[in-house]
């Protein structure tokens, strides 16, 4: 079935005229995920773009093709586009990339993002891609000198014990080795969940492990009922310092090198916030 898929698409791209000649900077990119649209945006790349996913907000208000969801692509939407590249991430099914590549499509996949320096490495390829290398380098050399100004401002107190939370029922948050793990140090924090091997933990561990500081990233009501069960724990740490914030969830989780400064410096504005 598979086989004989990919045989009536390569049948189709011969009638529309596709052509799988590739240049260095690529005028007609597919993005398949948010963060990689966002980055094509800040490069001021955004008409090398032609097609991109439903969570892509920039590129759907500025009218680019919504050819993806989170994980399901229309392939025949994307042939239609005719790119020279096709970005996608771990997230995009192997099967969906496999078909794209045997009918001839460049795809690059960008694997897990498991830390800032990651994060600046993917801009950097997304600029390579689109001829904007050297504004790049400028940005991440602008922002690294701003976390160093931002850190720099940081009190010399005992760091802070510091929960985030990142999903609900189960109770999911920030382990080690992952950009978000950044934030809480980046901050001068200890994130009390390192020691996991699983996002998912339960309240009672986190009473135990008593954070002095929860940040909440925004999940609407879902977000409100957790900081309100947080509340309701009067030996929690966090609570008696009345240090239970939250983060926008869009900036936290889909980070480009610029929001994810930005994330720091309301971190460090919060956690040492004197009330």
């Amino acid at each position: 079935m598979m086989k004989a898929k990919i045989l009536v698409i390569i049948l189709f791209l011969t009638i529309i005229g596709f052509t799988n000649t590739y240049s260095q900077t690529y005028k007609r990119i597919v993005s398949l995920s948010r963060v990689i649209t966002q980055d094509i945006y800040l490069l001021g790349a955004n008409d090398n773009l032609v097609g991109c996913t439903s969570y892509c907000e920039m590129a759907i208000s500025d009218k680019k093709e919504v050819i993806a969801s989170a994980i399901d692509v229309n392939i025949e939407e994307v042939i239609m586009l005719k790119p020279d590249l096709v970005i996608a991430t771990t997230i995009t099914k192997p099967e969906t990339i496999e078909i794209l590549r045997k009918i001839g499509i460049k795809v690059a996949t960008f694997p897990i993002t498991k830390s800032y320096q990651d994060i600046c490495q993917n801009f950097k390829q997304i600029a390579e891609f689109t001829g904007k290398t050297a504004l790049a380098e400028s940005i991440i050399t602008q922002q690294n000198h701003r976390l160093d100004s931002i850190r720099n401002n940081i009190p010399n107190l005992p760091r802070p014990k510091i929960f985030f939370e990142i999903g609900t029922k189960p109770i999911f948050t920030v382990m080690a080795n992952t950009f978000m793990d950044d934030f809480i140090t980046f901050s001068g924090g200890i994130n009390v969940a390192s020691d996991l091997v699983r996002g998912t933990i339960t309240r009672e561990s986190v009473l135990l492990r008593n954070p002095n500081v929860i940040i909440i990233i925004t999940m609407g009501i879902l977000g409100e009922e957790e900081k309100n069960n947080w509340l309701a724990c009067k030996q929690l740490n966090a609570t008696k310092n009345n240090k239970i914030f939250f983060i926008d969830s869009n900036k936290a989780c889909s980070p480009s090198p610029v929001t994810f400064i930005d994330v720091v410096e309301e971190l460090i504005k919060l956690i040492y916030s004197s009330n």
